[in-house]
This record gives C-alpha cells, structure tokens and sequence, in this order.
C-alpha cells in the first residue's frame, strides 16, 4: 500500500480477525480492543507487506525504535494457506500489527477457512491451541488471587505466560528465555548452552524451579507481566538431567 493512501480504516476483516484475537472475556486485552475502536491504520511498517501501524491521526509513526515484543498470535487455517494475526505490544501512541499468508504475504480476503486457533483464549489444564498436545505446565503464585503459567510445548515448540489477574497469554521467545535457563544453571558447554532446541527435547529433564527461575530472570529484564509482588512456584518437579550433565563433564575434567 502506497504511503499516499494512509491514513485509513481498518478493513472490516483486518478489523474482524483482530478482534477474535482479542478475547473480549479478558481484561488484559480490553485497552487494546478499545485503541482498534478509535485509531487508525496511519503507515506501513517495517516488515512489508502485511505490516501496519495503528494510532490517533496526529501521531508521526514510529519505525526506528525496537521492535515491540507480539502480545497476540493467532493463525486462521484456509484453503489458500494459513493467515497468521500478531498484534505488538503498544509503543507509546501506537499498536504495531501484521496479518499475513504464511510464505505469499498480505492477504486479500477470507474464503474456505478450514479452523483458526490463537493463543489469546488458551486457559491452564487444556492442550495446545494449535497441535492438541499436552502442554508443560509451571504454575506460579504471585500473590493470593493471582496465578502465573508457564506453558511449554514440546511438539509445536513454542511457550507463553498465562496470567489469571489479566487473562491474557503472551508468548515468550525461546532463545532469550533459553539463554536465562542456562545462565541460571551455569551450564557454558557450547553444544548444549547455544542449542535452544534442548528447552523441548529435554524438557521432561528440566525441575520446575528451573523453568521458573529462568523465567523470573527473563521477566525482570523483558517484561511480560508486571508484578508488585515477589512470585513463587508452586510445585517441583526431579532434578535437571543437565545437572547430571555438568557433573559428568567436570569430572572428566578432573
């Protein structure tokens, strides 16, 4: 779309798809539903085809700073391939996002749709929302009323962060969350260390107080939820096989 035609509407199914990948049952994604409502698609973003940038009509769009982290991802299967719906974290007075057909670009419309699946309404005790595989599940307390969710599944090889007091389900990147599991074990063995694939092979050799100590460093310096509290995890699970790893490696060190 050419920077002559902006600003403009949402089309109605960009605005359809959007707010299906909003819940409207969960609070947390109530001040994005409502920016929808009352902005406007303003520019194209860095991404290409597909990629857009929301906000008031007297806003300059914001193309240099970092990329926000995605708050929402959802993908609508169709005939013609499968349409992928992300929505960035807002920036300031704008909301950043992209629907697209995986592998041709931007889509024209929505015909024979197969199934869609999201994250956004996938609450803890149910399968993953795209292959139906049983998920990993580290539960957290923040405080009396407010539970925490680290899901992780190995199959579709992807994890996000369920939080009860909002609703919302945001994904976590692997390889930053990664990094913090083997800073946190103190594991520096390059195959091991720089192999991110290792969080959904092994994960059944990874303790619960693992995963949740990463994911408490990892938050601390990318925030996905915001805490007044200290959290807690709520069970344990065996020690990690890398603990194992480590001690045979410094032994034959020895």
């Amino acid at each position: 779309m050419r920077n002559g035609e902006f600003p403009r509407d949402l089309r109605p199914v960009e605005k359809d798809l959007l707010l299906w990948l909003l819940p409207e049952d969960r609070p947390g994604y109530a001040i994005y539903r409502n920016l929808l409502q009352h902005w406007m698609v303003v520019a194209q973003g860095r991404r290409g085809s597909g990629n857009y940038l929301l906000a008031p009509l007297d806003e300059h769009p914001d193309n240099e700073s970092p990329l926000p982290s995605v708050v929402a991802y959802g993908v609508v299967e169709t005939a013609i391939g499968e349409i992928s719906i992300a929505l960035r974290e807002r920036l300031g007075n704008q909301v950043e996002f992209e629907i697209a057909v995986l592998g041709k670009g931007e889509f024209v419309e929505l015909a024979d749709e197969v199934r869609r699946w999201t994250y956004s309404r996938w609450v803890p005790g149910t399968p993953c929302p795209r292959c139906s595989s049983l998920v990993r599940e580290v539960s957290m307390q923040a405080k009396a009323d407010r539970r925490l969710v680290l899901a992780i599944c190995s199959k579709d090889r992807r994890l996000w962060i369920y939080d009860s007091e909002t609703g919302m389900n945001q994904p976590v990147p692997v390889t930053n969350f990664y990094n913090e599991l083997m800073l946190h074990m103190n594991i520096r063995e390059p195959k091991i260390a720089l192999d991110s694939q290792r969080l959904f092979l092994d994960l059944d050799e990874f303790s619960d107080s693992d995963l949740f100590r990463a994911f408490r460093s990892y938050n601390q310096i990318r925030t996905k939820v915001t805490l007044d509290s200290t959290i807690t995890v709520l069970q344990e699970r065996n020690d990690s096989f890398f603990r194992k790893v480590i001690g045979l490696f410094k032994s034959k060190q020895g």
